[in-house]
């Protein structure tokens, strides 16, 4: 029988989450620095800024802190930034448009690709291009909803992600 949520996640997941976050940001690494180094190395400092705004803020006040999260962000968050008090079932809902950067991370290279296969068709670019909606939409979701999310302890006290994104809405 499988736990309701893990105290700490197995290795395997951590791996695999992270895997699909990783091919996304170099995938649009690679889109981004066709179009020019500066282009690249831009993308590149939005995607540290993403992971520094993820572990600054969000991973200071979760239940996984010091611990090992489905993205194994709670520990490496322990080795950078003192703990906040953990959110609870009151804490301040995230709306749509602080989710936006997150969407940007796949969304900016995806419509930088595009405009590269219509200048000059690249296969190549063309099977990048899938394989970033393929991980961005398919892949993020079984990320988030079979495994991290799913037993998340963090969810079960009140996550302002989950309740954002939850199919059934929180009183």
């Amino acid at each position: 029988m499988k736990p309701s949520s893990f105290e700490q996640f197995p290795w395997w997941m951590v791996v695999v989450c992270n895997g699909v976050g990783l091919a996304i940001y170099a995938i649009g690494l690679y889109l981004m620095a066709r179009v020019g180094l500066v282009w690249g190395l831009l993308y590149a400092a939005y995607c540290v800024w993403m992971e520094w705004r993820l572990l600054s803020g969000s991973c200071r006040s979760c239940y996984y802190f010091g611990k090992r999260c489905g993205f194994g962000k709670g520990r490496v968050c322990s080795w950078l930034f003192r703990k906040r008090p953990e959110r609870g079932a009151g804490a301040k809902p995230i709306s749509w448009r602080d989710v936006v950067p997150d969407f940007l991370v796949s969304l900016i290279p995806l419509g930088v690709g595009i405009t590269a296969l219509i200048r000059s068709f690249s296969w190549p670019v063309l099977l990048l291009i899938i394989t970033l909606v393929v991980l961005g939409s398919v892949g993020t979701g079984f990320v988030r909803g079979q495994l991290a999310c799913k037993y998340c302890k963090q969810r079960e006290l009140g996550c302002p992600a989950e309740q954002l994104f939850s199919k059934t809405k929180h009183a």
